[in-house]
């Protein structure tokens, strides 16, 4: 998996390393004052230029908007396939994103999968055999499943070769939680059982993804970037700042020889 990430949003959101998987790349945005619009993907939350920072992230793995899926997020399990038919969903208006879900997957070449965050885990998944998939894993979605669900819809012939990026999200330092949330997040993911640097009751949600992912036969999962809130202003946090904007992530599937003409990858039942 190759990674593509300009000089301002290495700043903003650090640089990874490959991964081995060279027909994918992924990048992940950050906040910068050299980016368009400090680089607020976001059509609804808050301020800048939101289509001229989408245009940016996608140039860093060689796509357009219009070669763009993005979600409605909606805090659930919910995962969707799309394929080239779906390119230009919600890229230049959130009423035209996919509706319903916080998870997407696609195995076709040059479909550019969106995730938005400012808190919440961007989880980016390859399969060197077959698709690529993106989730937003909150609180939420990590009680309800969406990982468990994103790997489900990508159906690996082999877990185990599938390779994982989690990006910059709010850590169990900053993350505090009532007791009772926590508690209930730590019962149903023990992995997520964390305190703030200060004492108090909190969650490590990217711990907890990963935990998931491990279970599931994943034998490869990075994590980019720090904690978002503890990070702030370089990057958007919900936390530090309500509805200062998102960060973009992304991933993209490129044909893996030269003049193959795009070409849907093997995917369930194909």
């Amino acid at each position: 998996m190759s990674v593509g990430v300009g000089t301002e949003q290495r700043r903003a959101a650090g640089a990874p390393g490959g991964l081995g998987v060279p027909e994918a790349r992924v990048a992940f945005g950050g906040r910068h004052p050299s980016l368009p619009g400090e680089g607020n993907v976001s059509l609804v939350v808050g301020d800048g230029e939101p289509l001229a920072a989408r245009r940016a992230l996608l140039a860093e793995v060689g796509a357009g908007i219009d070669d763009a899926v993005f979600m409605e997020q909606v805090h659930g399990a919910a995962v969707a396939s799309v394929g080239r038919e779906d390119r230009g969903r919600g890229a230049h208006g959130h009423d035209q994103a996919v509706s319903g879900v916080d998870g997407l997957v696609t195995f076709d070449d040059d479909v550019a999968l969106v995730v938005m965050t400012a808190d919440c885990v961007p989880v980016l998944v390859a399969d060197p055999r077959g698709g690529v998939g993106v989730a937003h894993a909150g609180r939420a979605g990590v009680l309800a499943g969406v990982v468990p669900a994103l790997l489900a819809a990508l159906a690996p012939r082999d877990p185990a070769a599938l390779v994982a990026m989690l990006g910059p999200a709010i850590d169990g330092c900053c993350y505090e939680l009532d007791a009772e949330a926590a508690e209930a997040l730590a019962t149903a993911q023990p992995a997520a059982a964390a305190r703030t640097t200060w004492g108090s009751p909190s969650a490590d949600l990217r711990r907890a993804v990963a935990a998931q992912l491990a279970a599931a036969g994943v034998a490869r999962v990075e994590t980019v970037g720090g904690c978002t809130r503890c990070t702030h202003p370089t990057r958007f946090s919900h936390r530090a700042e309500p509805g200062a904007g998102r960060q973009g992530s992304v991933i993209v599937r490129r044909p893996s020889r030269a003049g193959v003409d795009g070409g849907a990858l093997a995917g369930p039942g194909r």
